[in-house]
């Protein structure tokens, strides 16, 4: 890393602990719900990029929101922003023409994110991160051609991105920056088979780099309503028949 780089790191240091304290005025929580979230919480904060794969109710967005709330604030981290990033994929169902700017066209794939968001820090809070654009929402489209430096990015969804998108994606990553990528293989609105997807491809491809992590949930470790593990199980059993 040259001095030049450096510099600009220890100056986004500087001004993101001095506003980061103005906003956020308490510690931000996270109580892990079991030893599964635990485990990836301490792997996203050991590991540059880390990937992650399992079903609705598990937590994976939840911890993974919450840890680079808790990087953020630590003044001994230098990340000057957040970055909120998912593909733009609709679930089966057409919205058609989205009206107002990007950011408008974006709050429909975003919606989720953002309320774990408002759930952690508070509506208020997050409105001032943004206002300072210390969180950012990103189309994945908008990050060609960007190297991105001095950042959190969260990129959520991830079953829904091509091989190629993620390919770019990984190899927009700059200096002192952590990516956290997950998504739910058996929910892919864009491929019927999860190994098409970027990724599938990106966790079984990438095992040999040793700054790389890699986690995975199953249904045993949802922690949402008791039912959604049932209901999970039901549509496994489903799929193991039609695949024999």
């Amino acid at each position: 890393m040259t001095k030049r780089q450096q510099s600009t790191i220890n100056k986004s240091t500087t001004s993101k602990v001095s506003s980061v304290n103005q906003i956020l005025s308490r510690k931000i929580p996270l109580k892990c719900k079991n030893a599964k979230q635990k485990e990836y919480a301490n792997l996203i904060r050991e590991k540059e990029i880390t990937f992650c794969s399992g079903p609705a109710g598990v937590g994976k967005s939840f911890v993974a929101i919450a840890v680079a709330l808790q990087l953020f604030q630590d003044p001994n981290n230098s990340y000057s922003k957040i970055l909120i990033v998912k593909p733009a994929v609709e679930a089966e169902e057409k919205l058609g023409f989205l009206p107002g700017d990007l950011k408008d066209k974006m709050l429909p794939y975003l919606a989720s994110s953002i309320d774990i968001v408002d759930k952690i820090i508070g509506v208020e809070n997050r409105l001032k991160l943004e206002e300072s654009e210390e969180l950012m929402a990103e189309p994945l489209g908008f990050i060609r051609g960007k190297s991105i430096d001095n950042s959190i990015l969260l990129m959520e969804e991830a079953q829904n991105m091509s091989p190629s998108q993620m390919k770019t994606l990984l190899t927009r990553i700059g200096y002192n920056s952590k990516y956290i990528i997950s998504g739910d293989m058996d929910q892919s609105d864009r491929y019927r088979d999860s190994k098409q997807s970027g990724l599938y491809d990106a966790m079984y491809r990438h095992h040999n780099i040793p700054e790389l992590g890699f986690f995975e949930f199953d249904e045993n470790d949802i922690v949402r309503n008791p039912l959604i593990t049932k209901i999970v199980k039901n549509y496994k059993k489903s799929e193991n028949l039609n695949d024999e």
